[in-house]
């Protein structure tokens, strides 16, 4: 069949399609998922709740950003202590439009974590041939100099003053990147390598269709094998119903994210006879150190997430400098009246490290009262401790890379005006409540696993329930990764692709 990419308001009737594979979902997971199966000759149907934007019709304000390519504009929160935001994409493609674009690919202590687990087929050496080959076509390599921007800078020079060790972070960003530091609002310069600039048109090239503006909702199956989705098509502006879509498949896969995958399981009850779809959500607690300067930095030039001091990894801590524009930076600095103004006025003189904690905490995903993702998550004393502990490293850097104070995320301790208020705050016991904390990293809540018992997908990532019913998003991991996912996204949908093309299809 002829690709396509078929925007919402093109849709006049009830869809009805019969082909191979259905995929719930066009972001890191389903768009790799679907130009490898399309390839590989089978007929692939994508369904994709948001719009499709491109260069040419980008929002053109940051709230128009948030309103368009966000789910719920951004602002999916736990219910827990403390209250944690968790923005995702609903867009073609997915978070990868609007995330940082960070690459890693798995460390090497979660592989051992891992094997410890009895989990097979997932080592460094398996794993390396699907990271090199989405490393490849995603065009992932170092932030250079010329674009690391001077927020990069000046926390690199900090560090090395404290003996660590920082380094670029890698990207999926072509040569065309100017580092403007928009990641987070989708880039109008096409050089993030979202999936709609390389995946999703190969996957048409290879005659995979894309229904945007569609929402899968039913899986249909017969209590055994899958037979296919069925949901509908809504209006791009309101949301709400304008026609059924009704797609036959031999192989339904589900790559809707960490929270919404376990709905759809939840909503259709099935794949849920271990308890365990929705469940051991994690989510790398993250939090923000600005430090103010005399000198202008002007952090908001340069590559929004470029350089990175993984020392305390094997503490579940890292650091990466981390920038974005006044809209979502402001957010973060405490004070009202004029205190604040008296900060957000020298917004040209900051430098921002952003703070992620591996979390042994978990949390839980059910469906809420408006049929959608309702995340519980509270956080632990040992997290609670993580989280201070990378503020007061990332305080001192900033210190010695010669802030005049300091700000944290927390409300116990917002602002540390010396040195030696660092040792204060380090003396201070924290609370969980204390922190003012977001997450990018949705993930384990559809994990895999070896016993059937305590899992929803085996080492195949098929559901042990439905056959022919796969899931290729990061609520498989089984745990925390201590990294950005989404590399790690990409490489197990391609061997994901690779199992089913050859013993499925």
């Amino acid at each position: 069949m002829p690709g396509a990419i078929i925007e919402g308001k093109e849709i006049r009737a009830s869809v009805r399609e019969e082909v191979d594979v259905c995929i719930i979902g066009s972001g890191a997971g389903g768009a790799v998922m679907a130009k490898e199966l399309a390839q590989k000759g089978a007929r692939v149907i994508v369904l994709e709740e948001g719009g499709y934007y491109t260069r040419s019709n980008y929002p053109k304000t940051i709230r128009e950003c948030f309103l368009k390519l966000y789910r719920n504009h951004g602002m999916e929160t736990t219910v827990g202590i403390p209250a944690i935001i968790v923005p995702t994409g609903k867009c073609l493609g997915g978070t990868t439009v609007i995330n940082m674009g960070t690459c890693f690919r798995l460390p090497p202590a979660t592989h051992k974590k891992w094997e410890e687990m009895g989990i097979t087929g997932y080592s460094e050496a398996e794993m390396s041939p699907y990271y090199e080959q989405v490393e490849k076509v995603m065009s992932v390599r170092e932030v250079s100099p010329e674009v690391m921007g001077r927020n990069g800078e000046v926390i690199a020079e900090g560090a090395r003053r404290m003996g660590l060790h920082p380094k670029p972070l890698k990207h999926n960003i072509n040569e065309h990147c100017k580092g403007c530091g928009n990641c987070s609002y989708g880039c109008r310069e096409d050089a993030k390598q979202a999936m709609t600039l390389n995946y999703i048109p190969q996957a048409v090239n290879f005659g995979a269709k894309f229904f945007c503006n569609s929402k899968g909702e039913f899986i249909l199956h017969d209590g055994k094998k899958v037979m296919g989705v069925q949901g509908s098509v809504r209006d791009p502006e309101n949301g709400m119903f304008r026609h059924h879509i009704q797609i036959s498949s031999d192989i339904v896969i589900l790559a809707a994210g960490a929270l919404n995958t376990p709905v759809i399981l939840l909503k259709n009850e099935i794949c849920n006879e271990s308890g365990q779809a929705g469940k051991n959500l994690k989510l790398h607690l993250c939090g923000r150190v600005i430090g103010f300067f005399d000198q202008e930095i002007k952090g908001h030039q340069g590559v929004g997430q470029c350089l990175m001091v993984d020392d305390f990894k094997d503490l579940g801590i890292m650091l990466e400098a981390t920038f974005t524009g006044p809209a979502s930076e402001f957010p973060g600095f405490p004070g009202f009246g004029k205190e604040l103004w008296d900060m957000a006025k020298d917004f040209t003189q900051i430098a921002s490290i952003g703070v992620m904690v591996s979390d042994v905490s978990k949390g839980r995903v059910t469906v809420g009262p408006d049929g959608e993702s309702l995340m519980t998550y509270n956080l632990n004393q040992e997290d609670t401790d993580k989280l201070k502990k990378s503020m007061l490293i990332s305080a001192r850097i900033l210190f010695a890379a010669g802030a005049k104070k300091v700000v944290t995320s927390t409300s116990c301790f917002p602002v540390i005006n010396t040195p030696a208020d660092v040792e204060r705050f380090a003396d201070k016991k924290v609370h969980a409540g204390d922190f003012i904390t977001m997450a990018f990293h949705p993930m384990g809540t559809c994990r895999m696993g070896v016993q059937r018992k305590k899992s929803v997908v085996d080492l195949n990532l098929e559901t042990w329930e439905v056959r022919n019913l796969f899931i290729s998003d990061a609520s498989v991991f089984p745990t925390s990764l201590g990294v950005n996912p989404q590399e790690t996204i990409w490489a197990f949908a391609a061997r994901c692709a690779e199992h089913i093309a050859k013993n499925v299809l």
